[in-house]
């Protein structure tokens, strides 16, 4: 689960690399991928009133975008987020 304290360390190779996002079960409306050493958590927006997508960059930093790189493919399962996941918050806040 995505934390104030996650970073992206190169936001170039983070956008160069092969990455698959699953839907992240702990958080609705986010999508954990990357690698373990560099883990990625995208947002999904409340579009068209926001992006579609935000990377959370790490110290209050994000980059938002409508179309996903194409090396990256976000995947939402069909039922959407399981009834266990917490509730999604406002951008820029976060359960801890």
């Amino acid at each position: 689960m995505v934390t104030r304290a996650t970073t992206v360390p190169d936001l170039e190779v983070a956008l160069a690399t092969q990455v698959s996002f699953m839907a992240d079960p702990d958080d609705t409306g986010w999508y954990r991928g990357g690698s373990p050493a560099t883990p990625l958590y995208l947002r999904l927006g409340n579009f068209p009133d926001e992006p579609l997508y935000s990377l959370y960059l790490g110290h209050g930093r994000w980059m938002d975008f409508t179309t996903a790189p194409d090396t990256w493919t976000v995947i939402t399962p069909e039922a959407g987020w399981p009834d266990t996941a917490r509730p999604r918050l406002p951008k820029g806040q976060f359960h801890e």
